[in-house]
This record gives C-alpha cells, sequence and structure tokens, in this order.
C-alpha cells in the first residue's frame, strides 16, 4: 500500500512518520525527500518558492512515486497535493510565474499522480508545537495558517464534491483520512484502516471495495466530527481558558 502523509508545517507530520514507522515496520519511506532536493540545489521555498522550485519539487515526488507499485509498503512525508497546495498559495499571492496556465498545468500532473497513492492521512495545524526554525521551516504563523486553511479547501471538495474531479480523479482517487491532533488518536484512527500486518482489512471489508462505499463515507465523517469537536473544544479554551 502506498500511504503519504500530508499537511502544514507544524502539524506533527514527521513525528506521526517516526511513529508509523515503529508500529508497523513492514513499511519503508523513501531515504530521499524533497528537505534533500531544497538542500542540494539551494532553492528557495515555502513563502518564497519561485516556479522553478515547484516544478522541482513536484518532478522529484512524482518521480518517486514511479520506483513504488500498488504491491509496496512505502509512506512518504508529503506528496504531490502538499505541491499544489504551496503553488495555490503563491497564486493566490500573485508571485511571478504563477499565473493560471501554471496552475492548470500543476493541477493535471497532481491529479494523474494521485493514481499512484491508496491513502492521504491528513493533518492539521497543531498550535500546541512550538514553532522552531529548522533551516528549511517557514516559521510565519499566518503563512502557516493560510497553508492549512488550502488544505481544508481541498479536503472539503475531495470529501463533499470528489465527483466534480477538479483536484482528485474521481475514479482512481486516494482515500483522504483527516486525522486529530493527538498523536496516539492518530495511531487509532489509522489503525482502523491498516491492519498489525500492513495490509487492508480483509477483501470482504476494505475501504477500497466498491461495495462498502457507505462505511467508507461513515468512518471519513466520523473522524470530520472528531475534529470539528476538537475545534470547538480548542476554541472554548482560548475564549475561557478552561
Amino acid at each position: 500500500m502506498r500511504i503519504a502523509i500530508s499537511g502544514c508545517q507544524n502539524s506533527g507530520k514527521t513525528t506521526l512518520l517516526t511513529n508509523f514507522l515503529q508500529v508497523w515496520s513492514q513499511y519503508t519511506t523513501p531515504e530521499k525527500t524533497y528537505r534533500d532536493l531544497i538542500k542540494e540545489k539551494q532553492l528557495p521555498h515555502s513563502s518564497l518558492a519561485t516556479k522553478d522550485t515547484q516544478l522541482d519539487i513536484l518532478s522529484f515526488m512524482i518521480q518517486q512515486q514511479g520506483d513504488y507499485n500498488k504491491d509496496s509498503k512505502v509512506v512518504y512525508d508529503r506528496c504531490p497535493i502538499d505541491n499544489l497546495v504551496y503553488t495555490l498559495w503563491c497564486h493566490d499571492k500573485g508571485i511571478d510565474g504563477f499565473d493560471k496556465t501554471f496552475v492548470d498545468q500543476t493541477i493535471s500532473l497532481v491529479k494523474e499522480s494521485m493514481k499512484s497513492l491508496d491513502i492521504i492521512f491528513l493533518l492539521r495545524y497543531d498550535n500546541s508545537i512550538k514553532i522552531e526554525e529548522d533551516g528549511l521551516r517557514d516559521t510565519n504563523l499566518e503563512y502557516i495558517k493560510e497553508i492549512d486553511n488550502i488544505f481544508d479547501v481541498l479536503y472539503q471538495q475531495y470529501y463533499h464534491n470528489l465527483v466534480a474531479d477538479i483536484f482528485f480523479p474521481k475514479n482512481d482517487s486516494p482515500c483522504i483520512i483527516p486525522l486529530p491532533t493527538s498523536g496516539q488518536q492518530r495511531i487509532d484512527i489509522i489503525s482502523e484502516y491498516i491492519d498489525p500486518t500492513g495490509n487492508l482489512p480483509g477483501d470482504d471489508v476494505s475501504i477500497f471495495n466498491p461495495n462498502n462505499i457507505s462505511e467508507l463515507e461513515a468512518l471519513v465523517q466520523q473522524q470530520k466530527n472528531a475534529l470539528e469537536m476538537e475545534q470547538k473544544e480548542k476554541a472554548l479554551y482560548n475564549k475561557f481558558k478552561i
């Protein structure tokens, strides 16, 4: 199975990847990541990204996905949908080179690349994680939240209107599962989709079995409700300090 962990900065992707590999040791993760590419080529990135940067990173991610097949057990730190999110942010800000033609080209490439993924676990911004400079991370909170919002917009389009076939191929899209911020809850929810052997539950209950779409929708709605409740609790805490 081909899995990606996606989301904005300060959402706990690296921690979840580490925990995932500890629980499901059958899986591997590519030794080289987009971070290595940025360092090697000294690419301007994040809020300073250029058209060339985004093309280089997208090409790297797509080529890397080509190294694996549906029988692989691989988990990626980010995937092409992340690249699209940052490109959409640059387009919205009117950054040079990020015109509609470039965005449409990116959407087309990303949508096709989604066929090489089975599950995307989506993480949201976690304000309990201290924002720390690591040489690559953009530490501007407003920027991080804007990126987080774009991820949510794409997820909402996937969840409510997948048949529109805008960002995800409607007949061959990965399952996108939003996760809460709690580390243990994340592992618990992932366990609903991946058994101890690293596989999906039996074929008769597989989330990819077209006969079980209603079950998949119920599971996704359950995670969505949990996220909404968690966000409401955080809002109450921030407002009343309870």
